[in-house]
């Protein structure tokens, strides 16, 4: 029997070519690179966070703002040391910047322990925000009461060390109101990380917190995207928002436009934002450059980076 040559195909990943459409320098305000690392194959030899930059990201990638939202993730230079997958390596990754908090889904889990580690997080110098927390009623994954009780202390914490907050808010909009405007101060940097919710509520927050930014994802060049879409057209000023791509998560449709299942990219990564911006760019009828130099600004004022 002759020998077999098995061809396994994966989803390739976008060189920098298809998207350097900017020269402007811009921030990735909110991704996990350690599970982007995670989900590529070794075919791909992506093994560290310099060659995922250099061998993926435009040469306008300036920096990431890295989200450990998993409480393992705490303590994973115990668990994973010396690994993509230790908070520790993170942070001596130079142009990484961490968040750290406990997620809705996890919100069960939490304890005096976990909270321990995270403050150990928190009070290091390359750790910007606490989060992303919040409220998720769509998955429902920890009781609606535990999220609730979690999601205050967790604001309590981030003010008393003075951190900006990411939040998560998905199909929860009457409790999330209710418990940032009776808690956060109402001068607190706020970030509201892949705003889907409907325009309404974007309005009454932007209104409410005058340091309040709205997170726009790939999401935003999706058909069914119509909450988001009409934010950024009628909604958010261009003062109040912040780019970012919850990598892995939320490949820009234009990369996988036309292609077939099996050729589809699968896995987003920081490299993606002017892809984001480009399609706000096109909601907002403005130029890339207009809406790439003004997210870099509104990055500087929402998180001093």
């Amino acid at each position: 029997m002759g020998n077999i040559v098995l061809l396994i195909k994966c989803p390739a990943l976008p060189t920098k070519g298809q998207l350097s459409i900017s020269e402007i320098p811009y921030v990735d305000t909110h991704s996990h690179l350690h599970y982007v690392l995670e989900k590529l194959p070794d075919t791909f030899n992506v093994t560290t966070y310099e060659r995922l930059k250099q061998d993926h990201f435009p040469s306008n990638f300036e920096s990431c703002i890295n989200v450990l939202c998993d409480p393992l993730s705490f303590n994973s230079d115990e668990i994973f040391p010396n690994t993509y997958m230790d908070w520790k390596q993170m942070a001596d990754t130079s142009f990484m910047y961490l968040a750290v908090g406990v997620h809705p889904h996890n919100s069960k889990d939490y304890n005096d322990y976990i909270e321990n580690n995270m403050t150990q997080i928190l009070n290091h110098p390359k750790c910007i925000a606490l989060g992303e927390i919040g409220l998720d009623y769509h998955y429902d994954f920890s009781p609606r009461d535990i999220q609730k009780t979690v999601l205050v202390k967790q604001i309590l914490k981030a003010v008393e060390l003075g951190k900006p907050l990411v939040i998560h808010t998905r199909e929860a909009e009457e409790d999330t109101w209710d418990i940032l405007s009776g808690y956060v101060p109402k001068d607190w940097k706020i970030h509201v990380h892949c705003f889907t919710d409907s325009p309404q509520f974007a309005k009454k927050l932007l209104n409410y917190f005058p340091n309040l930014y709205i997170g726009i994802t790939g999401v935003a060049t999706y058909g069914s995207a119509k909450n988001t879409q009409n934010i950024i057209k009628d909604i958010v000023p261009l003062n109040r928002f912040l780019l970012e791509t919850d990598a892995p998560y939320m490949v820009p449709a234009k990369l996988n436009r036309n292609k077939k299942s099996d050729s589809k990219i699968t896995v987003c990564h920081s490299g993606m934002i002017p892809l984001i911006a480009e399609r706000f760019a096109q909601l907002k009828g403005m130029e890339l450059d207009e809406i790439m130099r003004q997210a870099r600004e509104n990055t500087r004022n929402m998180y001093g980076i």
